[in-house]
């Protein structure tokens, strides 16, 4: 029975460390999910009445601006740069959230538009 002395860790792994690499995951899987879910939209948007309308001739589609659907994509990929580089807290939680935001909104964007 030999006794070796344990070995006491270099570093510590502090919660913000664990944080960060939490929502840094989450962060890429949801922006993963976005081409998805865009599929899954248009999908949905297949089944309405004047989709075919909408798509073949330009009438009977939504009001929508295609500016606020490109707005909203670069929101989103702000918000995912910035959850993947920033070391701050804070700031990495709000363009979390700001990246959920910006990618649903596209994607009632898309719904509104085309549905």
């Amino acid at each position: 029975m030999s006794h070796e002395p344990r070995v006491a860790s270099a570093f510590r792994v502090s919660p913000s460390v664990v944080e960060a690499a939490r929502l840094r995951r989450r962060g890429r899987i949801w922006a993963g999910l976005i081409a998805p879910a865009i599929g899954l939209a248009g999908l949905l948007a297949l089944f309405s009445e004047d989709v075919w309308d909408c798509v073949i001739s330009k009438r009977g589609c939504g009001s929508t601006s295609g500016f606020l659907c490109l707005a909203s994509l670069v929101i989103a990929l702000a918000a995912v740069v910035t959850v993947q580089t920033t070391s701050r807290p804070t700031v990495r939680r709000a363009a979390f959230r700001t990246q959920l935001g910006a990618e649903a909104a596209f994607l009632v964007l898309v719904l509104v538009t085309f549905g």
